[in-house]
């Protein structure tokens, strides 16, 4: 599969850079870094133009977060109406999941553009929660003006002899667990926060949870009696 990419790549150019992203937005498992680090391979040997190859990169990465967040945002949201998830996730964690989204949501998709492996679940979950998407169009757009770079110039290096494909993957490892690291002592710290408030988790208002309950139930429609005789009604002689 590398060798395929740097192929494709290495034909048609920084658009081959921009449609490869865009199949990871339809759910293809393709890794940014596994594109966009090849692409800087190919720039340092001269077979594409650096400027043009990191603007096919950064669109095609925001562009296919884009439309992941929208397909689940469209038919994703259909689980929270089905009966099973409703008795494996209790409607109060719902509630509370989507309170801690709709004030912190924008922080958890930074720091899963980061974290290796955590992109598609955290968009997944943002969307199924119904994140503003002005609000995950920010938070995407922004982070990924420091991570197409990186990986780009990740790709300049190697060719450049300075590391391997290796070291690179292990930077961004390294990179991700430090993000991991900062997220589980914020996460922790709110969750200390909460206990020594004797409170209990804050949640979203319940109506956003019950217009799922409703979502599949049809209005009822009279059945029209034009044309039709009633019951005790008599057929009038001609």
């Amino acid at each position: 599969m590398e060798e395929f990419v740097l192929n494709c790549i290495e034909l048609y150019g920084p658009f081959a850079v921009f449609l490869l992203l865009m199949l990871s937005g339809i759910g293809i498992p393709l890794g940014e870094d596994f594109i966009v680090i090849p692409a800087g391979i190919l720039v340092a040997g001269g077979h594409m133009n650096l400027e043009l190859t990191a603007l096919m990169a950064y669109l095609g990465v925001v562009c296919s977060d884009a439309l992941w967040f929208t397909i689940i945002s469209r038919y994703g949201s259909r689980l929270l109406e089905k009966r099973w998830l409703r008795r494996m996730v209790h409607p109060r964690r719902l509630l509370q999941a989507k309170h801690q989204l709709d004030k912190r949501g924008a922080w958890m998709i930074a720091f899963a553009r980061f974290i290796p492996g955590s992109r598609s679940s955290a968009i997944t979950v943002a969307a199924m929660l119904h994140m503003p998407f002005w609000k995950f169009a920010v938070a995407s757009a922004s982070c990924t003006l420091v991570t197409v770079p990186l990986q780009l110039g990740l790709g300049v290096f190697i060719a450049q002899g300075i590391g391997t494909k290796g070291t690179a993957n292990l930077l961004l490892q390294i990179v991700g667990l430090i993000m991991l690291l900062i997220a589980f002592f914020v996460v922790g710290g709110l969750i200390r926060n909460h206990r020594k408030s004797k409170k209990g988790p804050p949640r979203a208002k319940a109506k956003w949870l019950r217009r799922f309950r409703l979502a599949r139930r049809k209005p009822f429609k009279p059945v029209s009696t034009v044309g039709r005789s009633s019951p005790g009604a008599t057929e009038q002689p001609r």
